[in-house]
């Protein structure tokens, strides 16, 4: 498309318009590759990890310092405030990288009647339970993600025996390193009833 400006009856050169870039608003390569990598190491680190026994008829499994590569960090006060005993983590293996990869082991010794996956992540996450996807989450810098988070049904993601939970969790933008003016965090907890 070409436009051309007319001053006092001449005609000027036409001018083509100013094409702007477009910033890039995905996931960039380089993460989700480290990412991939991450997640593949926190499952095979899972079958070496002896698995948090669910026995009783209310039981709880937060993100601490228990889980796979899990860094328990410093909450930033604009998140939901942990319950006792669990903590907003990052990954161990790169404390202030632009991506975290989290995973616990937990077993199941009876059936399940309800089980809720809070989640509440600075800025995005995805969230697999037995290799099934739970949550994927758009990249973005949605504040409710992380105050007051959001809650999941995943009773139909777990199963009697062993379960495994990995989370990845991205800051944003997707190349943005966690620090002191762009935090990022990862808090979930799955509470699981038993009969």
């Amino acid at each position: 498309m070409q436009i051309k400006t007319v001053i006092r009856n001449k005609t000027v050169k036409p001018v083509k318009p100013v094409k702007t870039v477009a910033r890039p608003r995905g996931i960039m390569a380089r993460t989700v590759a480290k990412t991939i990598s991450a997640m593949s190491a926190a499952q095979r680190a899972l079958n070496a990890q002896k698995p948090y026994v669910i026995s009783q008829r209310t039981r709880t499994v937060s993100t601490n310092r228990d889980w796979v590569n899990a860094l328990e960090i410093e909450r930033n006060p604009a998140w939901v405030a942990p319950r006792s005993g669990e903590s907003y983590v990052w990954g161990s293996n790169e404390p202030n990288g632009p991506a975290a990869v989290v995973a616990r082991r937990f077993r199941i010794s009876g059936d399940i009647v309800r089980a809720r996956l809070f989640l509440a992540v600075d800025n995005f996450a995805i969230v697999i339970i037995n290799g099934r996807s739970v949550v994927i989450d758009n990249p973005q810098a949605n504040a409710s993600f992380f105050n007051p988070g959001r809650s999941f049904n995943v009773r139909r993601f777990l199963r009697r025996g062993n379960n495994d939970i990995v989370i990845a969790a991205f800051n944003f933008p997707s190349n943005a390193n966690r620090n002191g003016t762009n935090p990022a965090g990862v808090l979930a907890r799955i509470e699981i009833e038993l009969d």
